[in-house]
């Protein structure tokens, strides 16, 4: 125990005598640990954690198959399903794009994404 203290007391008159070479240390030691839990958060909110849906394992994805392999569904198609559906607890749809907004000042093309109405509604009793 008595050899732990010294090499403590060591440590910290050397840091203390070089306090360039001790910030540079504390301010890697900083950035390391910062950078590596915010990619920890990062993993771990999009691989680990669950869905925000009750029951995330029962979610599917449909797609429209087409001569040159899958792709997005019509209104048409959606609609269509939706009414037929017997299969499924609910159907909703999504999709994304580029848009045009207009402002004031000039148009500009942005990307985005829509949503029928109840995409994000809460499901209650499940």
């Amino acid at each position: 125990m008595q050899t732990l203290w010294q090499d403590l007391r060591y440590g910290v008159r050397t840091l203390l005598k070089k306090p360039g070479f001790s910030l540079i240390a504390v301010l890697t030691l900083a950035l390391g640990i910062g950078a590596t839990t915010s990619i920890f958060s990062v993993v771990y909110a999009t691989l680990y954690e669950a869905m925000p849906y009750p029951k995330p394992g029962q979610l599917m994805m449909v797609w429209t198959m087409r001569a040159n392999g899958r792709g997005s569904t019509s209104a048409g198609d959606y609609l269509e399903w939706k009414r037929r559906n017997k299969s499924f607890q609910y159907v909703e749809a999504w999709n994304g794009g580029s848009f045009n907004v207009a402002t004031a000042e000039r148009p500009e093309q942005v990307d985005g994404v829509f949503y029928t109405p109840d995409f994000f509604r809460r499901r209650r009793n499940e």
